[in-house]
């Protein structure tokens, strides 16, 4: 449902920015308009990047949750997958910021907020934002003045560019420890383009470096998953242009991220994000099960050591 990568192969032709970046960035719109004690996520700037028609939906609240309903109605899990994934990628993103990296890389960035939202914790670190183009300008000409940390947009067209040079043109340093946030990206891209930001990742980053993605499941590109919602969330993006393309077998990531120079791996699902942050709300609240959530460290044995000059 998310086509704001740079790398995902159907958006290299867009004139445009990403329909379903302002999609997601609707779902924070709406848990940020909710009260401090029952929000899950916070996105202050989400609202930004909507169309005025979508900006009049967030006037009240009675509009807001039938516009909740009609997403859930559409694609069962959806609304509260993004807002719950939102959450846990901010508090990953904090918890790897207290070992001081040098980087941030946000892949696909497409409407992500956060160089805004924790510019005071990103002082010391350089911020790369990472995507298409178009995207990349809609997003400077939405943010304005809110950017907060300094940014270093880097727009991509990967018919004739490469990730590697474009980051380095922009001030990437391949041994500096560095995060790299991956959101909403890797079932739009053949496997053969997730292996190559993967390779990227683990041979041009500093010891300690992370990263973090999610995914879906393999059964639902096959067709064969059953859980609720799934088919119908497969069959209406493939009428689009941004169809899902790639998936992962159940227990395969793991596996498949220690083969590519990774380790620490932790795979997350709809029941770990429910029991973090739906608590009492988690029975009246489904969360896809099959999109998931991964992070892993580069091992020391592939990370880059030594400056690129």
């Amino acid at each position: 449902m998310l086509g704001r990568t740079s790398q995902k192969q159907p958006c290299h032709e867009q004139p445009r920015s990403s329909a379903t970046a302002e999609q997601m960035a609707l779902s924070r719109a709406i848990e940020s308009r909710k009260p401090q004690g029952e929000r899950i996520c916070w996105d202050p700037l989400a609202e930004r990047f909507l169309r005025r028609r979508y900006k009049f939906l967030m006037l009240a609240r009675p509009l807001r949750d039938a516009v909740e309903k009609l997403i859930e109605g559409m694609f069962a899990g959806h609304h509260y997958y993004v807002i719950a994934r939102t959450r846990y990628i901010d508090d990953f993103l904090l918890e790897q910021l207290t070992h001081e990296p040098g980087q941030l890389v946000i892949l696909g960035a497409g409407y992500d907020s956060r160089a805004s939202r924790f510019a005071e914790r990103l002082r010391n670190v350089a911020v790369f934002e990472v995507d298409h183009p178009a995207t990349s300008r809609a997003k400077q000409g939405k943010v304005g003045s809110a950017a907060g940390a300094d940014v270093n947009y880097v727009p991509v067209d990967f018919n004739v560019e490469r990730l590697a040079d474009r980051l380095r043109e922009a001030g990437y340093r391949d041994s500096a420890r560095t995060v790299f946030l991956w959101e909403g990206v890797t079932p739009y891209l053949p496997r053969p383009a997730i292996d190559d930001v993967l390779r990227f990742v683990a041979s041009s980053s500093g010891r300690g470096s992370a990263i973090l993605f999610d995914y879906i499941l393999r059964s639902v590109v096959e067709g064969t998953c059953e859980m609720r919602g799934a088919r119908t969330e497969f069959t209406k993006m493939q009428r689009t242009s941004e169809p899902l393309v790639s998936g992962f077998a159940e227990g395969q990531i793991g596996p498949y991220l220690v083969e590519r120079g990774f380790g620490d791996v932790v795979d997350i699902g709809a029941d770990e994000l429910k029991r973090r942050y739906f608590a009492a709300a988690a029975a009246a609240r489904y969360v896809k099960p099959w999109w998931r959530i991964v992070h892993a460290a580069v091992t020391p044995a592939t990370a880059h050591s030594t400056s690129r000059e």
